[in-house]
């Protein structure tokens, strides 16, 4: 008599299979509700970053043409020339040599940077692409020096709250000339013709006039082309309790003292163009005070 052999098998029944499945759905679920809105929103955070770094990129370069203060060389960066203040950099860190250049032939720079090392001679020119730099001499703010060379557009700082700006090359006088406090007008000094310049008003002028509900502006500043929002650009002041004071005018805007200091505090609030992309609300805002 020859008997079978049963061949049992192993699996998943009916009711295991619906069960797994029903167990996936349920953290499938519970993902989308935890981390959906990471992943569907993810790029939102990396544009508001993106908008922030445009922003502040933009007020250094309003900050740094205030100042005077030069930006380092960039590679492939179309430069200006003949303005005042003037388009200034600084050799990239790793080459910085303690002066500045000032741009006095306007072009796109080159695609490597230029050996500021064998340029170090004040008023030597360095090609660099389209452009020619001038050494303009050391890294400002300087105040004024006696018998010293000074280039076309080097600005000295004799800390009386305004800048002078070289617009006759030559060297300066054994003695200190007395500055005017006059804006646009020129003091003799040795050889040197100094022109008398307010920041603050100029900068307030430059960014652009503030117009409710905000309006786009394109300038260039420090050499570079940008283009922002003002959303706010006046002078202000403040009380003995460091209250706020924004509806100064050029005749009324008293210290606690009583003394006008329009000219003084300029409260600038930007954002980005209404064009930009990455675009995003938010707003930037920087008080210059003038030296």
């Amino acid at each position: 008599m020859k008997t079978g052999k049963n061949n049992l098998k192993s699996g998943f029944t009916l009711i295991e299979v619906i069960i797994t499945l029903v167990v996936i759905a349920v953290v499938a679920a519970m993902i989308a509700v935890y981390f959906g809105t990471s992943y569907t929103q993810s790029s939102v955070s990396i544009s508001r970053l993106m908008a922030a770094d445009n922003l502040n990129q933009i007020m250094e370069k309003i900050t740094g043409d205030y100042n005077n203060a030069p930006t380092t060389w960039s590679p492939g960066t179309a430069y200006t020339s003949g303005t005042a203040p003037p388009t200034v950099v600084l050799p990239t860190e790793a080459n910085r040599n303690g002066y500045q250049y000032i741009c006095t032939s306007a072009g796109t720079s080159g695609a490597t940077e230029p050996i500021w090392a064998s340029y170090t001679t004040i008023g030597s020119t360095v090609p660099d692409g389209g452009v020619t730099w001038t050494n303009g001499g050391l890294i400002p703010p300087n105040p004024w020096a006696a018998s010293t060379p000074y280039t076309q557009y080097a600005v000295v700082y004799p800390a009386n709250g305004y800048q002078y700006i070289c617009t006759v090359a030559g060297t300066s006088g054994t003695s200190q000339p007395s500055w005017p406090t006059t804006i646009g007008s020129t003091v003799p000094d040795g050889s040197v013709t100094w022109q008398c310049f307010q920041p603050l008003v100029a900068l307030q002028t430059k960014i652009g006039a503030e117009v409710a509900g905000g309006h786009d502006y394109t300038q260039t500043f420090n050499g570079v082309s940008i283009s922002y929002r003002v959303i706010q650009n006046r002078f202000i002041t403040f009380d003995a309790t460091n209250t706020e004071n924004d509806s100064c005018t050029p005749s009324s805007c008293n210290n606690t003292s009583g003394v006008n200091v329009y000219g003084t505090y300029l409260k600038v609030t930007i954002g980005l163009p209404m064009a930009a992309s990455p675009r995003t609300a938010d707003t930037l805002t920087t008080l210059f005070v003038r030296r």
